[in-house]
C-alpha cells in the first residue's frame, strides 16, 4: 500500500507535464491522494488497535503462551494464500481499468466470480486442514499438543479469502474507504474478545477464538459491501456487453493473477517458513519474542502497507508504451518519498528498542529489543525502491517478473535459514532474511532500470538513509545510558528525533523546495491534514530559507 508519497510522484509530473496531460494526471493524483489518506488512517487505525490487542493478548499469556498464539495461525495463513488463485490481484487491476472503460457489467460478473470460486476452494482448504489438524502440528510445527489450537484457527481460512477479495476489489473501485474499514474490523473484535475469553480461563484458544470472531465479522462485511458494488455497476451499465459466464471471468483473471498468485503465495510461505523454522530450532519463548518484535514492525506497516497498496491501481492507470515518461517520473518520487516517510520511522524504533518494548509489552520479554533492532534493517532497503518495485510490475501487468523478485528471495532464503538458525537461533533468522531481501531488491531495481528504463535517484536516496540516521546521534545517549522511566525516555527521544529529523532534512538535501510545493499540493487536498502538513511544511520551508541566506552571506 503505497503512502502519500506513491502519489505525490504523480503530482510531481504535473511540473513537467504536457498541457494535453495536465487534467488526466490531475485526476489521477486526486484520487490516489483521497485513497491514500484511507488507507493510512484505515492501516494506522488497524495498527495501534491490533498492537493493543497484541499487547493485551502477550501480557495475559505471557512468552511461551504467546508464542503458541504466533504458530496457531501459520499454517491457515499458507492455506489463504493457496486458495487464492491471484483473483484478489485482477480485481484490484480490472476493477480499476474496466470501471474507467465504462465496462460496469463485465467487472460486476467478474467480481460475483472470483466470490463463488473463493468461497468454493476456502471451504475445501479449511475442510482439508481441519480433518489432518493433527499431523500438521505434529510434523510442521513439531508441536503435537497444538492439534486443538490448528483446528480452530483453520476457521480463518473461509473468511480471510473473503476480506481479501473484498478488500482487493475495494481498492480497485477506488473505495479505499471500505478496504480500510474491512481491515480495521478484525482487530477491532480482537481487542475486546481475546482478552475477556483469556480472562475467563480458556487461555491460548480463547486469544484464537477472539482472532477469529474478527475475521468472521470483517469476511461477512465485505461480502455485504461488494454485492452492494455488484449491483450498483449492473444499474450503471453504459455498454452493450453481455455478462461473461464464470469459466470466461476465470480464465481472464488466472492469466493475469496467476504470476502474481505465485509471487504472493511464495511470499506467504517465506513468511510463514520463518516461523516453521523457529519452531524446529527455537523454543516457544524465544518465538514469542520475535513475534513481539515482529509486532513492532507492524508500525512501519502503517505507512509501507497503504504506499504498496495505492500505488499498484495507480500504476495501473499509466500505459507504459505511451506513458514512459510520466511513469519513470512517477516511479522515481515514488521511491524518495516512501524512503522519507519509512527510514525515520525503522531507525527510531530500533534506535528505542529496549524501551519500547518495555512500555509496551513489559520486562519479560527480554529477548526481543535485540530481535527488534536487527528486524528493523529490512525496512532500510526502502532507499533502493523495496516498497515500489513490485507495484510497478504489477500495475504495468510485469506479473512475471513481480514473481521472480520474490523467488529469488526465497531461493536464497530457504537454504540458509535453518542453517543461520541452527547457529544463532532468532538472529541468525533475521540475518538471513536480511540478506534474502537485499539480494531480491536488488534484482528488482536490475529489472525496473535496464529492462522497463525506470530510474532512482540514489543521491535522493542516500540523502534520506542520512538524515534519519543522523537524525537518531541525539537521542542515542538518552537510548542506550538514560535512567528516565520508559515512557518518559521514549517520548522525550521522539520530539528529540522529530525536531532533528526535520531540521535535518532541508539541510542535507533530501528535502528541497519543489518537493514542499509538490507536498503542499498534495495534503491540501486532504482537509484533516491540511492543518498540520502545513505546520511542518512551513517549518522546511524557514530552514532552506536560512540556509539560502547564509549561503549568500558567506558569498
Amino acid at each position: 500500500m503505497e503512502t502519500f508519497g506513491a502519489f505525490i510522484g504523480i503530482v510531481c509530473e504535473l511540473f513537467y507535464a504536457r498541457t494535453d496531460l495536465l487534467m488526466e494526471l490531475s485526476k489521477i493524483a486526486e484520487e490516489s491522494v483521497r485513497g491514500s489518506f484511507f488507507l493510512v488512517i484505515g492501516t494506522a487505525a488497524s495498527t495501534v488497535i491490533g498492537a493493543v490487542a497484541s499487547i493485551l493478548v502477550a501480557r495475559l499469556l505471557g512468552p511461551s503462551g504467546y508464542g503458541q498464539y504466533s504458530l496457531a495461525f501459520v499454517l491457515p495463513s499458507l492455506f489463504v494464500s493457496f486458495a487464492d488463485f491471484g483473483l484478489g490481484a485482477a480485481l484490484t487491476r480490472y476493477s480499476a481499468s474496466l470501471r474507467s472503460q465504462g465496462r460496469n457489467l463485465r467487472l460486476a460478473s467478474m467480481m460475483g466470480s472470483a466470490v463463488f470460486f473463493n468461497v468454493v476452494v476456502s471451504s475445501i482448504a479449511f475442510l482439508l486442514m481441519f480433518e489432518f489438524a493433527g499431523p500438521l502440528a505434529a510434523t510442521v510445527l513439531q508441536r503435537q499438543n497444538m492439534k486443538e489450537l490448528v483446528a480452530v484457527a483453520s476457521i480463518a481460512i473461509v473468511f480471510q479469502g473473503l476480506v481479501n477479495i473484498s478488500s482487493s476489489a475495494f481498492v480497485g473501485l477506488d473505495r479505499m474507504d471500505q478496504s480500510a474499514l474491512t481491515t480495521v474490523v478484525p482487530d477491532s473484535v480482537r481487542v475486546v474478545f481475546s482478552p475477556v475469553l483469556i480472562l475467563v480461563g480458556f487461555g491460548v484458544v480463547g486469544a484464537v477464538a477472539g482472532e477469529l470472531s474478527g475475521w468472521i465479522l470483517a469476511g461477512l462485511l465485505g461480502l455485504w459491501l461488494l454485492l452492494v458494488h455488484k449491483r450498483t455497476l449492473r444499474k450503471a451499465d453504459s455498454t452493450r456487453e453481455t455478462e461473461s459466464g464464470l469459466g470466461q471471468d476465470l480464465q481472464m483473471m488466472m492469466n493475469y493473477g496467476m504470476a502474481l498468485y505465485l509471487a504472493d503465495l511464495l511470499a506467504t510461505v517465506l513468511d510463514q517458513y520463518q516461523n516453521i523454522v523457529l519452531a524446529f530450532f527455537t523454543s516457544n519463548t524465544e518465538i514469542g519474542n520475535f513475534s513481539v518484535a515482529a509486532n513492532f514492525g507492524a508500525l512501519v506497516g502503517i505507512v509501507s502497507v497503504p504506499v504498496m497498496t495505492a500505488l499498484f491501481p495507480a500504476f495501473s492507470k499509466l500505459d507504459p508504451q505511451t506513458r514512459k515518461k510520466e511513469l519513470q517520473e512517477m516511479f522515481q518520487r515514488s521511491v524518495k518519498y516512501t524512503s522519507l516517510l519509512i527510514l525515520p520511522t525503522a531507525i527510531f524504533i530500533a534506535a528505542l528498542s529496549r524501551d519500547l518494548v518495555q512500555v509496551v509489552y513489559g520486562t519479560n520479554y527480554s529477548q526481543a529489543p535485540t530481535y527488534l533492532t536487527l528486524y528493523a534493517g529490512i525496512f532500510l532497503f526502502a532507499t533502493l525502491g523495496s516498497y515500489v518495485i513490485s507495484s510497478f510490475l504489477s500495475g504495468i501487468g510485469r506479473t512475471r517478473e513481480a514473481a521472480k523478485i520474490v523467488i529469488v528471495q526465497l531461493a536464497v532464503f530457504l537454504p540458509i535459514a535453518p542453517v543461520m538458525a541452527w547457529l544463532w537461533r532468532v538472529p541468525g533468522v533475521i540475518a538471513g532474511l536480511l540478506l534474502s531481501v537485499l539480494i531480491s531488491t536488488c534484482f528488482g531495481l536490475w529489472l525496473a532500470i535496464h529492462k522497463y528504463g525506470m530510474r532512482v535517484n540514489l543521491k535522493d536516496s542516500l540523502a534520506a538513509l542520512v538524515t534519519a540516521l543522523a537524525s537518531a546521534v541525539p537521542i542515542l545517549p538518552l537510548a542506550w545510558y538514560s535512567a528516565l522511566p520508559s515512557l518518559t525516555n521514549v517520548l522525550v527521544c521522539a520530539t528529540i528525533y522529530l525536531v532533528a529529523y526535520l531540521t535535518l532534512a532541508p539541510v542535507l538535501k533530501a528535502v528541497k523546495r519543489t518537493d514542499i510545493q509538490t507536498l503542499e499540493l498534495v495534503f491540501g487536498q486532504v482537509r484533516i491534514l491540511r492543518s498540520a502538513a502545513r505546520m511542518i511544511l512551513a517549518y522546511e520551508e524557514r530552514v532552506l530559507v536560512a540556509l539560502e541566506r547564509g549561503r549568500s552571506e558567506a558569498a
